[in-house]
């Protein structure tokens, strides 16, 4: 099966896939799971517990969108998978446009969305139901109750796992172990490459617009963790802004800025995730302080991307060579 490297292939809020399950005419009678099949099968433990899955599945479908991206770097037969609200980040089915091609070459097909119906679900004839455990595509304990009178049902990740993680977590799964030490392998050797022509003068700021502001990328982050692999320094706000916050509460990935405080970037280089696109003067529309701090002046304000929001195996590269562009000593 074909796989790009991760060196050539290696989310803001306006687009997020929501994962709701139509109940509408899904009884419990329409939804059991068909006979098991023969053949092996092993337990996988989960966040919601121990699940018997066959030991070669070969019709995975995957219900969240972000977890797709994990089981197509894994060489996973994945024949469907949900989708997110068509934007700026994804192509005209709703997958993201860093994977959405490799999807395509290998026949997945979209489920109807973003609101994923059971019966769809139970319509792509899973040997196997794939689920993410955080954020907006979400599967809830009782969703993956229903869920599993389709087909076994495995949920995965917790929203402080960092995607290299998660993705030795679905290889343990899916036993790709091999895969996942290829995987890692790849991304060493890409932050070696990249880290070692980056200036690192400066620290940085990798951060989003809103409304009110900016949304401001912790270390937490994966896209701070991606910047001090590189050798980065992810700047530090000042301690009444640098609580966890921003969307959905309490989280340390992100924390909010309003408009008016952009001189606590102080010094740092900022790295803008334009989800849709924004140019950088866009931004001080928001934030015409902007204009006033170091980087601003210096001309050191730079994208990232659309594709740096979701940081995975085929964002990660795109994101690194961006980085080496706008940041290569």
């Amino acid at each position: 099966m074909k796989q790009a490297p991760v060196s050539a292939t290696l989310t803001t809020g306006a687009a997020t896939a929501t994962l709701v399950l139509l109940l509408a005419g899904c009884g419990a009678g329409e939804t059991a799971a068909p006979p098991a099949g023969e053949g092996e099968t092993r337990t996988v433990t989960h966040l919601y517990g121990d699940t018997e899955i066959p030991a070669e599945p070969e019709r995975v479908v995957s219900v969240s969108v972000t977890s797709t991206p994990l089981l197509l770097s894994l060489d996973v037969p994945v024949v469907a998978s949900g989708v997110a609200g068509t934007s700026a980040l994804t192509d005209d089915k709703g997958f993201f446009a860093q994977w959405a091609e490799t999807a395509d070459e290998r026949g997945v097909e979209p489920l109807p969305g973003p609101e994923v119906g059971l019966e769809a679900v139970a319509a792509a004839e899973p040997d196997l139901i794939v689920g993410n455990g955080f954020g907006a595509d979400t599967v809830p304990e009782e969703l993956y109750e229903q869920l599993s009178g389709i087909a076994p049902t495995v949920v995965h990740g917790e929203s402080d796992t960092a995607w290299l993680d998660t993705t030795d977590q679905y290889a343990e799964t899916f036993a790709r172990q091999d895969r996942a030490e290829e995987i890692t392998a790849e991304y060493e050797a890409l932050v070696e490459e990249v880290s070692a022509d980056l200036d690192t003068a400066h620290d940085v700021v990798i951060l989003t617009g809103t409304p009110n502001g900016f949304n401001v990328f912790t270390e937490e982050s994966a896209q701070g963790r991606l910047a001090t692999d590189l050798g980065l320094t992810v700047h530090e706000l000042p301690d009444d802004v640098a609580a966890p916050g921003g969307q959905g509460g309490e989280r340390g990935d992100i924390v909010e800025l309003s408009a008016e405080r952009a001189s606590d970037f102080g010094d740092a280089t900022l790295l803008f995730v334009n989800t849709q696109g924004q140019e950088i003067e866009d931004y001080l529309e928001v934030s015409p302080t902007l204009e006033n701090i170091p980087a601003w002046e210096e001309d050191r304000v730079f994208t990232l991307g659309a594709a740096s929001f979701r940081m995975d195996y085929y964002s990660v590269p795109m994101v690194a060579e961006r980085l080496a562009e706008v940041l290569g000593s």
